[in-house]
């Protein structure tokens, strides 16, 4: 070893300098093994990445305490609903790395296809297989050139039915049920740990369901909806849906509408207005106030939330909100 070597002591000097630059490329390549090897350990891992990040909330309940995952979501937490999402080079760096791409489906991922041109051999998980969608809720258009241009956008994004499934505690819980058999197919060792991890999940979503039908609310009870997603909260709660009212950069509600849907609320005796804190929330505020009643506030788990609150948490949230809306309403 070079710390061993005796030197003459007229070298000395010029030797103490070569042994410490040895020493030096000594620590460097040791550190640079050790980065490899941590690199390797990371790469070992399979690499599983989820389409956006209600995918990436069911995912995570799958793949907790499973070590050879590493588990990474695509589009930015706070992106929402991906229509008419684009794929950025970032997105298709991280594509490049994956082993599994997961899914909503649906049509939901309107960018797929491309997609799969880049990167032909990525392995796809559609979350939605063999889960029964909603129809979509029919648009409201206000002139002939508006519902043209909606028409036309409409053809070139057709989804299959309504793709929020995750709203849906039942239907999520398939999703994660798909998510866990496609993870066991390609790591084993951890198949247990997913088997285990989709029934705690599927408890957790059977006791939402229970929960929200304690509710009981009266049959026939209708609700205006301004989020294509809470058609499933309808279900859930057992509501008809009165009409629904959908903002985006096609169509934003005329005053003519906003008049026409406050006169049905007020015969119909609406009294949910269920709505995002999004663009729709000053649309549900509006008729609310015309029929003197207030909106409900749900969230569509789209983006993060502080603290990062698990799905059941955020879906029991939706749940007392109406509840808590029901109660103010009946007193």
């Amino acid at each position: 070893m070079i710390c061993n070597k005796k030197f003459r002591r007229n070298g000395g000097e010029n030797m103490k300098k070569k042994g410490i630059v040895l020493f030096l490329l000594s620590a460097l390549l040791f550190t640079a093994c050790g980065t490899e090897k941590n690199k390797t350990e990371e790469t070992d891992k399979l690499t599983v990445v989820t389409s956006f990040y209600p995918v990436y909330l069911l995912a995570q309940e799958i793949v907790q305490g499973a070590e050879g995952i590493r588990l990474e979501n695509m589009a930015q937490p706070q992106t929402g609903c991906l229509h008419d999402y684009e794929l950025s080079i970032s997105d298709m760096k991280l594509l490049e790395t994956a082993d599994i791409f997961i899914i909503n489906g649906g049509g939901m991922e309107s960018f797929l296809e491309q997609a799969l041109e880049r990167y032909p051999e990525l392995t796809v998980v559609d979350t939605s297989e063999g889960i029964a969608l909603l129809e979509e809720e029919e648009h409201h258009h206000h002139d002939e050139e508006e519902e043209a241009e909606a028409h036309e956008h409409e053809q070139e994004h057709e989804h299959e039915g309504n793709s929020h499934i995750w709203l849906s505690p039942a239907r999520a819980a398939q999703q994660a049920e798909n998510i866990a058999a496609a993870l066991s197919e390609m790591d084993q060792a951890d198949a247990a740990v997913f088997a285990e991890n989709a029934a705690r999940f599927k408890a957790e979503t059977d006791a939402l369901l229970q929960e929200a039908a304690q509710l009981n609310l009266p049959e026939g009870t209708e609700a205006e909806v301004f989020h294509e997603g809470f058609a499933y909260f309808a279900e859930l709660f057992g509501m008809e849906i009165a009409s629904g009212i959908f903002v985006d950069e096609y169509q934003v509600p005329s005053a003519k509408e906003l008049t026409e849907a406050a006169d049905e609320a007020r015969e119909h005796k609406i009294q949910f207005f269920l709505t995002a804190a999004d663009d729709g929330r000053i649309y549900a505020e509006t008729l609310a106030q015309e029929t003197g009643e207030t909106i409900t506030l749900l969230d569509p788990l789209t983006t993060a939330a502080e603290g990062n609150p698990s799905y059941t948490e955020r879906m029991r949230r939706n749940i007392q909100a109406v509840a808590q809306h029901w109660k103010e309403a009946a007193t």
